[in-house]
């Protein structure tokens, strides 16, 4: 019994100390982020509004939806507050 406890400690270790190594060692350096700001202007708000209801649908997932109709309509002024039930 001890003899498999040691080899399946021996085994674990192995991993964890690969997947440092891995991260480590083999996922590319991508530096640091660069410091940028966005203008908020009138067309990129609507260019992102376009793009997380009609492209991404982000706001299929993070917005409240009334499961207790048909086809679960997101709640009308819940938009990008985060999913779950109701």
């Amino acid at each position: 019994m001890k003899k498999i406890f040691l080899g399946v400690l021996l085994v674990l270790v192995l991993v964890v100390v690969s997947a440092i190594l891995y991260i480590k060692f083999a996922l590319p350096n991508v530096g640091d982020t660069p410091d940028i700001t966005i203008e908020a202007s009138p067309e990129r708000i609507a260019r992102g509004y376009y793009i997380s209801n009609h492209v991404a649908l982000c706001m299929d997932c993070h917005s409240r939806r009334d499961w207790g109709i048909y086809a679960a309509p997101p709640i009308p002024g819940t938009a990008g507050t985060g999913g779950g039930k109701v």
